[in-house]
C-alpha cells in the first residue's frame, strides 16, 4: 500500500475501515502534522469527556498531552492511530512505553457524536497490531471507576483483561496478542458492519441507472427492463440526458436532477465513469455498482483509472460492485431486486451466489434456472474493486434468507481473512466454491481476464480443508453440488445406496461412487427380504438394487421407502432409465409417496438424488414433501455432487476446536536471530546452521546435534565426542540436496572410516567449506516438513513423505497458518504414505503426536517471524517416542510491507491520494 500525501506532507499509510453503522472511517498512524487537528479533537470534547480521559477538566489538557506524544511518536517512544471521517479527526488511540520493558499505557478518545459507532475498539485493535510491531508485549490502562463506555470497550475487545482496582480508578492490564479470542471478537464486529454495509446495496428503496439506453442491446436497458420484470418495489430513475422515457419511466438528465438513491447502477463507457462516480459522490449515493469493463483487467492505465474511481467511491463512503461485472439482485419478495444486465431472470431461493466473471455470471443463472436453483441474493464481483467474496461470507452469516453460499472466484484479495469468516460460516451454512485458474494456462488467462493471479492448486485445496469450503472442480458440479445442499439434509455419513430400473446404470453409479469416496452400503438380510418380497423378479437386491426393466411405480416406491427408512444408508441414488413400466411422472409420483414424512416417524431423512438418463430439458428437483429431489442426467454427475458434501458433513460433524494452539516458542529469541542475520545480509538469504538451529529452538524445534569440522581430524574428534555411529555431510547451507552431489556420508563406525569419509567430501566443490559431524539416530519413518511463502496466501506449513526420494514420491499436504493440532492431524491422514505412521506390515507404530505438535510450532513461528520465506526439515526421523529433525535449512527474505492480515480493513485502492 503507498502512503497518501496529505497537506503537502508524505504521511503513513491509511485503510478503509467499515463502522458499526456501515460508515467508512480510515485509520493510520498518526504523524507531527496532525498537530492542529488532534488539539481541536481534545478541545471539542465534553467536561465529562475530558474528566474520565485526564481525570480533571482543564481547557488546555488536551494540548498539552498532544504536545507531549508527538515527539514520543518520533523517538519511536509511543504508537498512536486516529480515524477520520469525512476528513475529520473522530479517535485516536494512543500507547506510550512505560519504563516497565515491553509495556506501554494505553489511552482512548472518541469525537462526540462517534461513541457509538464502534471507533474506540476498531482504534484499539490496529494500535495492538502496531504496538506489537514496535515491541510492546502488554498495554495498562488506568480508567475512572465510573467510566461504563472505557471498561465495555477493553472488555468487549477480546483481550484478557486483569482488573486492579485504586481509590477512584481502576487499573486494567493485558497482553497485546491477538489470541483466538481476540480474533474471534474482531471478526464478531467486522461481520456486523459488513453485513449492514451489503444489507444496505442488496435492500435498495431507490435505484438510478446512469447510462439507461434506449437500444435494447445495452447493459443500461437491460438492467432496466430487469428491474421492471422482477417488480422491483422501490422507485427506479433512469438517467439519459437523451431522452425523456425509457420503457414507461421518466428520464433524468444527470445525476444531479435525481438527487440521492440507495444504489446507483453505473452503465457508462469506461472512458466516462469516473466523472459519473463524481456526480453520484455529489448527489449523495450510497452504493455503486460498475458494469464497464477496461478497468484492472486491462493493464497498468485501467488500474490507475480503478483505483481512481475507488478513491472517489471511498471518499464519500460508498460501498462498489465491479467494475466489469453484470451487477446484483436480491430476491426477497420485499424487494425484488434484478439489477443485472443478465437475459435469464433470478429465481427466489435461499442461496447467496457471487461469480467473479461477468459471462460466468450469466451462465450460472441459466443453469442455476434449469436446475431449480433459486437465490437469495447474487453478486458479480468482477475486478473487486471493493466488495468481495469475503463481504458476501459476512452478509450471508446475517442474513437469515440464506442458507447455502455458492462462489466462482478468480482470486483471493485477503485469504487469510476467507479462512477465518469462511470457517466461521461453514460451521452454520455450506459454502460451495470453484477456482477459476488452477491450471498454468488457467493462470495466465486469469491475469489478463482479472489482473488478478491464482495462487498454486496446494494453497486453494489447504485452504478450503481447513475452513471447510466445498471445493469443485467445474461449474456444473458447482450448481449441482449446491442444488443438493440446497434442497436436501446433510448426510450422516457415507454410506450410499443405488436402486435402479436397469443394470447398466446402476453398476456406473456404484464406480462413481467410489471414485467420490463414498461407500456402498451393504443391506441387512431382512432389508433385502423385504425388497425381495415387494419386487420377486428383481434382478439384484444387493447392492446396487436392480429391480428390473418390469417395475412399476408403486413397486418402485415401495423399495425406495424401505430402503430409506432401514437405517442402513446415509444417502440414496434412485435411477430411472426410459423403459415403458416407469414413466418419468410415475417415477416422480413414486419418490414423492416413498419420502414423504409423517409426523411421528423416527430417524433422521436420507440425503436423496434422482438420475433420470432420458432427461431431456431442465433438470427441475422433484417435489417430495419437506424437501426436493435433485434431478442429475448421469449417474457419474451425483456422485460427484455427493462425494464432497460427504466430507463436508464429516468436517461439520467434528467438535470444534481453536484455530491455534499455543506452541512452545519464545519471539524475542527469534527477533534476535532475525536481527542479527539481517544486520549481515539485509537481502535475505539461506541462514548458516547454527543461526537455523538457534531460530527453530526458539519455537521448541530441536535439530539434531551437530560439530561444524574444519578437515578430516576434526571430524574424527568430532566423531570421538559425539559416539559412534556417526553421519557427515558437507556443511555449505547452499547445497540444497547433499545426497545429489554425493554429499553425505552415513554409518560410519570407526575413526579410520571417518577420515576416509572426511577427505572424499573435503575433495567436493563448496563455497563455504567444511564438515558437519552428527551422532546417527535409529531407524523410523522418514518423513519432511517445512514451511513456504505464498504470495497471496501467506504462510503454507508442508508435510510428506521425506529422505532421498520425497521429490519422487511427490506425497505432500499443505496448511495455512494459523493452524492447530486439529489441522496438523488432518495434514498427515492426507498423505497416501500415512498408513506407514500407524504400523505398516508387522512394523511398529510410531509417534504420530510428535510430528503434529512440529508442524504446530513451525506454524507459530511462521505467523510469528514474517521475515522466514521458507523452512526445508528433511529428513525428520519419527521414531516410535518421539522425532529426530536431522537436517534443517531455513531462508530469510526482506520483511515484506503488507498490513496484518487479522485487522479489519476495505481493499485499499493502489494511488496516492489525501486522507483528510
Amino acid at each position: 500500500m503507498t502512503a497518501r500525501i496529505e497537506q503537502g506532507v508524505q504521511g503513513p499509510a491509511w485503510e478503509d475501515v467499515l463502522l458499526r453503522d456501515g460508515t467508512i472511517a480510515r485509520v493510520r498512524g498518526a504523524v507531527a502534522g496532525d498537530r492542529d487537528r488532534l488539539v481541536r479533537l481534545h478541545d471539542a470534547l465534553s467536561e465529562r469527556d475530558r474528566r474520565e480521559r485526564f481525570f480533571h477538566v482543564g481547557h488546555h489538557v488536551g494540548e498539552h498531552f498532544v504536545d507531549d506524544l508527538l515527539p514520543l511518536l518520533t523517538s519511536g517512544d509511543a504508537v498512536a492511530k486516529l480515524a477520520t471521517v469525512d476528513g475529520h479527526v473522530v479517535g485516536l488511540a494512543t500507547a506510550m512505553k512505560t519504563a516497565r520493558d515491553g509495556e506501554a499505557e494505553l489511552a482512548l478518545v472518541v469525537a462526540e457524536g462517534y461513541a457509538q459507532h464502534g471507533v474506540a475498539t476498531l482504534l484499539l485493535e490496529h494500535l495492538a497490531v502496531a504496538a506489537a510491531g514496535s515491541g510492546v508485549t502488554d498495554f495498562v490502562a488506568y480508567v475512572m471507576a465510573d467510566n461504563a463506555a472505557a471498561f465495555d470497550v477493553i472488555r468487549h475487545s477480546g483481550f484478557e483483561i486483569t482488573s486492579i482496582p485504586h481509590e477512584e480508578t481502576v487499573e486494567l492490564r493485558f497482553p497485546v496478542r491477538l489470541t483466538d479470542q481476540v480474533l474471534e471478537a474482531m471478526i464478531s464486529r467486522e461481520q456486523r458492519a459488513d453485513a449492514d454495509s451489503l444489507r444496505a446495496l442488496l435492500r435498495p428503496s431507490s435505484v438510478a441507472v446512469i447510462g439507461a439506453s434506449r437500444r435494447v442491446d445495452h447493459a443500461g436497458h437491460q438492467v432496466v427492463r430487469n428491474l421492471l420484470r422482477a417488480g422491483f418495489t422501490g422507485t427506479i430513475h433512469p438517467v439519459n440526458p437523451h431522452s425523456d422515457y425509457l420503457l414507461g419511466l421518466s428520464c433524468h438528465p444527470s445525476m444531479r436532477e435525481v438527487g440521492p438513491v440507495d444504489l446507483a447502477i453505473v452503465a457508462v463507457p469506461a472512458a466516462e465513469v469516473l466523472e459519473a462516480v463524481r456526480d453520484c459522490a455529489r448527489s449523495g449515493v450510497r452504493n455503486l455498482v460498475i458494469l464497464a469493463s477496461g478497468f484492472a483487467e486491462d493493464g497498468p492505465e485501467g488500474q490507475r483509472l480503478q483505483d481512481e474511481v475507488l478513491s472517489v467511491a471511498r471518499g464519500a463512503g460508498m460501498r462498489l460492485v465491479g467494475p466489469n461485472c453484470l451487477g446484483v439482485a436480491n430476491t426477497d419478495p420485499d424487494v425484488r431486486l434484478d439489477a443485472t444486465f443478465s437475459p435469464t431472470s433470478v429465481a427466489h431461493g435461499r442461496v447467496a451466489m457471487m461469480a467473479q466473471s461477468g459471462a460466468v455470471g450469466i451462465a450460472a443463472l441459466q443453469r442455476a434456472h434449469e436446475l431449480g436453483v433459486g437465490l437469495s441474493a447474487f453478486i458479480s464481483s468482477g475486478n473487486k474493486a471493493d466488495v468481495s467474496a469475503n463481504d458476501l461470507l459476512m452478509y450471508a452469516a446475517e442474513d437469515d434468507a440464506t442458507d447455502v453460499v455458492a462462489l466462482y472466484l478468480e482470486s483471493f484479495g485477503n485469504p487469510r481473512k476467507f479462512s477465518r469468516v469462511a470457517r466461521r460460516l461453514a460451521v452454520r451454512k455450506p459454502v460451495v466454491a470453484l477456482v477459476g485458474g488452477s491450471s498454468r494456462n488457467g493462470r495466465q488467462a486469469a491475469v489478463g481476464h482479472t489482473a488478478a493471479s491464482v495462487t498454486s492448486t496446494s494453497g486453494v485445496e489447504a485452504l478450503f480443508r481447513q475452513c471447510g469450503v466445498i471445493g469443485v472442480d467445474g461449474l456444473e458440479q458447482l450448481l449441482q453440488t449446491t442444488s443438493v445442499l440446497a434442497n436436501q439434509p446433510l448426510p450422516g455419513g457415507r454410506r450410499v445406496g443405488i436402486v435402479s430400473n436397469a443394470g447398466g446404470p446402476a453398476i456406473l453409479a456404484a464406480d462413481a461412487c467410489e471414485r467420490a469416496g463414498l461407500r456402498l452400503t451393504t443391506l441387512s438380510a431382512e432389508t433385502m427380504a423385504r425388497i425381495r418380497e415387494t419386487v420377486p423378479d428383481a434382478s439384484s437386491v444387493q447392492m446396487p438394487v436392480d429391480l428390473g426393466s418390469g417395475v412399476a411405480g408403486e413397486a418402485y416406491s415401495e423399495v425406495v421407502s424401505t430402503i430409506a427408512r432401514s437405517g442402513e444408508v446415509d444417502m440414496l441414488i434412485v435411477l430411472r432409465t426410459a423403459l415403458p413400466a416407469l414413466s418419468y411422472a410415475s417415477f416422480a409420483r413414486a419418490l414423492r409417496t416413498a419420502l414423504r414424512r409423517e409426523p411421528g416417524d423416527v430417524g433422521e431423512p436420507v440425503t436423496t438424488v434422482a438420475v433420470v438418463l432420458d432427461q431431456r430439458g431442465p433438470s427441475r428437483p422433484i417435489s417430495a414433501g419437506r424437501h426436493h429431489v435433485p434431478v442429475f442426467a448421469f449417474p457419474e454427475d451425483a456422485a460427484r455432487a455427493l462425494g464432497p458434501i460427504a466430507t463436508y458433513a464429516e468436517w461439520r460433524a467434528e467438535p470444534r476446536r481453536a484455530v491455534t494452539e499455543a506452541a512452545s516458542g519464545s519471539r524475542a529469541a527469534a527477533r534476535d536471530v532475525i536481527t542479527r542475520t539481517s544486520a549481515v545480509a539485509p537481502e535475505g538469504g539461506r541462514l548458516a546452521e547454527s543461526d537455523a538451529r538457534q531460530l527453530l529452538a526458539a519455537y521448541g524445534i530441536e535439530v539434531l546435534p551437530s560439530v561444524l569440522a574444519d578437515g578430516a581430524e576434526d571430524a574424527v574428534d568430532a566423531a570421538e565426542w559425539l559416539g559412534y555411529p556417526v553421519a557427515i555431510k558437507v556443511a555449505d547451507p547452499e547445497i540444497i540436496h547433499r545426497t545429489d552431489v554425493g554429499g553425505v556420508r552415513l554409518g560410519l563406525g570407526s575413526a579410520d572410516e571417518v577420515r576416509l569419509a572426511a577427505h572424499e567430501l573435503l575433495r567436493l566443490p563448496a563455497e563455504r567449506p567444511g564438515l558437519l559431524v552428527q551422532r546417527q539416530v535409529a531407524a523410523g519413518v522418514e518423513l519432511i516438513a517445512g514451511v513456504t511463502q505464498d504470495d497471496v496466501f501467506g504462510p503454507l506449513v508442508m508435510v510428506g513423505y521425506g529422505g532421498t526420494y520425497t521429490e519422487l514420491i511427490g506425497d505432500r499436504s499443505f496448511r495455512l497458518t494459523p493452524l492447530g493440532r486439529a489441522d496438523a492431524a488432518a495434514a498427515l491422514s492426507e498423505l497416501r504414505t500415512a498408513p506407514l505412521l500407524s504400523g505398516y506390515r508387522g512394523a511398529p507404530a510410531v509417534d504420530a503426536a510428535a510430528v503434529e505438535r512440529l508442524l504446530v510450532c513451525l506454524g507459530r513461528l511462521a505467523d510469528d517471524v514474517p521475515e522466514v520465506a521458507e523452512i526445508d526439515l528433511n529428513p525428520v526421523i519419527v521414531h516410535e517416542r518421539g522425532v529426530s529433525v536431522v537436517d534443517a535449512k531455513v531462508r530469510l527474505r526482506p520483511l515484506p510491507q503488507a498490513p496484518d492480515p487479522g485487522l479489519r480493513n476495505l481493499r485499499p485502492p493502489a494511488d496516492a491520494g489525501e486522507d483528510c
